[in-house]
């Protein structure tokens, strides 16, 4: 089947009147100028839950069977279709390899350069860079050559890899771009990005690209072009002449800052006759009236995986046996979109104060049914309009989202951390000075359901040093012990007469409330954030001090029982200034390579802080193993462990460069290059990013997100200057802070009953139906799925022995495990 449409034929000199039609080889042809143009779509993404390994068993049938021309008779890739059918024409064909959970139509170029090309993305405006891409293979397949974008999510092209690099694709990627407005003239854009050990869809990201190879049709054929060196930018530039050989991915602030490829900006076009036809929706090449930038180009974006049905069966394909294929195991994230939003902070805060160390939310817990959240807030609104005078704090039930009416505390100044204690009450510390009109400096503990001060334990702060106000930014508690991390110099415990000289971090006994006394560090700088190991014998600290107990920590720390020194943990900055006083860190003035978090996460300590670094340490060796650098914005202020993801939050918007060790150099050492907005999840063992879970986030005033917390029903919730989210429906005015449900990873029950009768040529196949709605049944022979089906029934053609399964999926990708093996009887 194939769906090119027809081209004609025509001459041309310029980008903009027709010329000589590219030959049906060229895998592309044009459309009429008729063509309705239709409104973009919603983003959408289309998760292709992974199989894990299923493997090896070799099918009866030759090589010859797998031609794509039914599910049943997937390929492993377009190339293999092609080398199997080499006359196949360009179109639609089923593709199966172990990462699927199912075969799945996708279009296959197979007259260019040979064939066996899958496209993975096209259009001419609305691309994204957001990792889960833009629509499905099926808009792909069945409209090549439409122009509002289409994208492959991210997880599909790494499963149609199948474990292969994309850096070690031998072509590289294609882009097939129009070199006419009639689209009957095509460049061929061929490059490797030479960082990229997964797919991704950060074209604007500086990185290395290499391989580059540009084939244009005859009248065209002086800007041909070949090179194997590296270049780094976005994603070519020729030389001086910048012209059709530049390949750039730009964002169009002309067109509503859509984003779209485009030539250098001396690819003249010029004429009226030429600029009027540019100026035409139906336009190969496209840029509005009165517009005199580079126009966008309509481009196809393709692939050549080069695997065969020998390669499955080396890298995931084996028979399910007996037993059968085990259930989907997904990782608990949230959903990429934000919740329908029922309540959010005032736009300006309680203080009156502006700065990034102001913003509306920056401490979030959960207990007592509630999730708390503190910051710099003058009031609470509703989605209805009714505004709470509720400032610098406010519960929300869990689970719904409402505001707790009856917790009302009064507090006079900025709520920097909140942390439950396991006597179910809520401790709190911040800048302020007096709660419900009595005296707390920086820290008091609250009753959750009502606000009211709790009596149970009587703590108090102070700061003796008359410039430095008390504040208490963070609070952490671990086996028997809450924390106190901030800017003090004394405090005393519950029934103490006498004030402990513990400065900028203290910890208090859970058990009576006083104050450890055999544990006093004295930090010379704030103390920003604190995570205990299990049992505390390792205490981890990050923030702006530079000496621990008259010993050199450069703004971290690892205090280790009885030794409360800085311990055996340095860290590389990503910047060190000019004339930074490296020489004597101990003493350093200047403020650089401050730290804002610390988390332990089991054999691995975080660490994330200035100059828009994320970091990983094996605690064995308390060396790093990982690092990750953001670009266009920054600093990670927040580091919450949950489960095996780490979310790490931060004045980002941009990209993040994975294995990144220097700010000014991100791409140089980057293993590759992934969008973030404010806040990523990590894999806390690996330390890689989890880019599926994309979400998308704007700060009023650019001080991205100071707080995340995933409460007991897997909802995340992160807090900042939030001012806009995107959810399911649409932009959200989710001020102050946001929610993301968890989504759903819990399997569908196994179908029961499974009979395979053998009928003539037929084997016919029944099961019956699970109690879950609106499920599929993916039907598995031997090694492999081969169909999916709506009904509890499937007829397949009879193979000798081959043992059938079934199971059921839902919609969210979660598959069951299959039935156990049955032959045909």
């Amino acid at each position: 089947m194939n769906f090119l449409p027809l081209m004609r034929r025509g001459r041309s000199r310029s980008l903009t009147s027709g010329g000589d039609a590219v030959p049906p080889s060229s895998g592309v042809a044009s459309r009429s100028r008729s063509r309705a143009w239709g409104a973009a779509v919603a983003s959408a993404a289309m998760v292709v839950a992974s199989l894990g390994p299923i493997a090896s068993g070799a099918q009866a049938a030759d090589a010859g069977y797998y031609d794509g021309s039914s599910s049943e008779r997937a390929a492993a890739s377009c190339w293999e279709v092609k080398q199997n059918k080499s006359n196949a024409k360009s179109g639609a064909y089923w593709l199966y390899t172990p990462q699927m959970s199912a075969p799945e139509q996708f279009y296959c170029d197979q007259e260019t350069d040979g064939g066996g090309w899958v496209m993975i993305g096209r259009g001419r405006e609305s691309w994204t860079e957001n990792y889960n891409g833009r629509g499905d293979a099926k808009q792909l397949y069945q409209n090549p050559t439409g122009f509002d974008a289409v994208q492959l999510p991210g997880q599909t092209v790494n499963a149609l890899l199948n474990g292969t690099r994309p850096q070690d694709l031998p072509d590289g990627v294609r882009f097939h771009r129009a070199m006419n407005v009639n689209g009957t003239a095509w460049q061929d854009f061929k490059a490797t990005r030479a960082a990229s050990t997964e797919w991704s869809w950060t074209f604007r990201a500086t990185m290395y690209w290499s391989n580059i190879s540009i084939t244009h049709p005859r009248q065209y054929r002086g800007y041909n072009y070949y090179s194997q060196d590296k270049t780094e930018g976005n994603i070519f530039r020729y030389g001086y002449s910048d012209d059709y050989r530049s390949l750039y991915f730009v964002e169009k602030p002309s067109q509503g800052y859509k984003l779209g490829f485009t030539y250098g900006p001396n690819a003249r076009i010029t004429g009226w006759f030429q600029n009027y036809l540019l100026n035409r929706t139906s336009s190969y090449i496209y840029r509005p009236a009165n517009d005199h930038s580079t126009p966008l180009v309509f481009t196809q974006i393709f692939l050549r995986p080069k695997l065969t049905q020998n390669d499955l069966a080396a890298k995931g394909l084996h028979d399910y046996g007996q037993q059968g294929a085990e259930a989907s195991n997904r990782r608990a994230l949230p959903n990429s979109y934000s919740e329908k939003w029922k309540w959010r902070t005032s736009k300006t805060t309680g203080t009156g104060k502006n700065g990034e160390m102001n913003t509306q939310v920056e401490a979030i817990t959960e207990v007592g049914g509630a999730v708390f959240t503190g910051g710099d807030f003058a009031y609470v609104e509703s989605a209805s309009g009714e505004k709470v005078d509720q400032a610098f704090l406010a519960a929300y039930e869990v689970g719904t989202g409402e505001l707790r009416r009856s917790f009302r505390p009064s507090i006079n100044g900025q709520v920097k951390s909140v942390e439950a204690l396991p006597n179910g009450l809520l401790a709190v510390g911040g800048t302020f000075d007096t709660v419900n009109g009595e005296n707390h400096n920086g820290f008091v503990l609250l009753d959750p359901k009502t606000g009211q001060v709790a009596k149970q334990w009587d703590i108090h702060v102070q700061s003796r040093i008359s410039s430095l106000p008390v504040q208490v930014k963070t609070l952490h508690v671990r086996d028997g012990y809450l924390y106190l991390g901030g800017s003090f110099t004394h405090l005393k415990g519950n029934t103490s007469p006498t004030y402990a000289y513990s400065r900028n971090l203290a910890r208090i006994k859970l058990s009576n409330g006083e104050v450890d006394w055999n544990w006093r560090p004295v930090f010379n700088g704030t103390v920003n954030g604190v995570s205990a190991s299990e049992g505390n014998s390792h205490v981890y600290v990050a923030g702006y001090f530079t000496q621990l107990n008259g010993g050199e920590a450069f703004r971290l720390a690892n205090i280790t029982n009885p030794r409360q020194s800085g311990g055996d943990w340095t860290h590389e900055p990503s910047y060190v200034p000019s004339r930074a006083q490296t020489w004597d860190l101990k003493n350093e003035r200047r403020m650089w390579g401050f730290q804002f978090d610390v988390q332990d996460a089991g054999s691995s300590v975080w660490l994330g802080g200035t100059e828009h670094m994320i970091s990983r340490y094996d605690k064995s060796s308390m060396q790093r193993t990982y690092s990750a650098i953001t670009r266009e914005g920054g600093d990670f202020q927040d580091l919450h462990l949950s489960g095996k993801t780490i979310y790490g939050a931060c004045h980002c918007g941009d990209f993040i460069y994975q294995g990144a060790t220097k700010i000014d150099a991100e791409w140089k050492n980057a293993t590759d290059a992934q969008t973030i907005r404010l806040v990523a999840a990590f894999d806390k063992d690996t330390g890689q990013v989890l880019p599926e879970w994309a979400p998308i986030m704007n700060g009023a005033h650019g001080y991205g997100v100071w707080e995340s917390f995933v409460d007991s029903t897997g909802t995340l919730w992160v807090g900042g200057d939030i001012s806009k989210s995107l959810g399911a429906n649409g932009v959200q005015d989710t001020v102050g802070f946001a929610r993301y449900a968890a989504r759903d990873v819990t399997p569908p029950e196994t179908p029961q009953n499974l009979q395979v009768k053998h009928n003539g040529a037929k084997d016919q196949l029944s099961w019956s139906a699970v109690p879950e709605k609106r499920v599929t049944y993916q039907v598995l022979r031997d090694d492999r799925p081969i169909a999916t089906v709506t009904d509890t029934h499937y007829s397949v053609d009879h193979r000798d022995g081959a043992k059938y399964y079934v199971r059921a999926v839902d919609t969210s990708g979660n598959y069951s495990a299959s039935t156990q093996a049955v032959r045909a009887a």
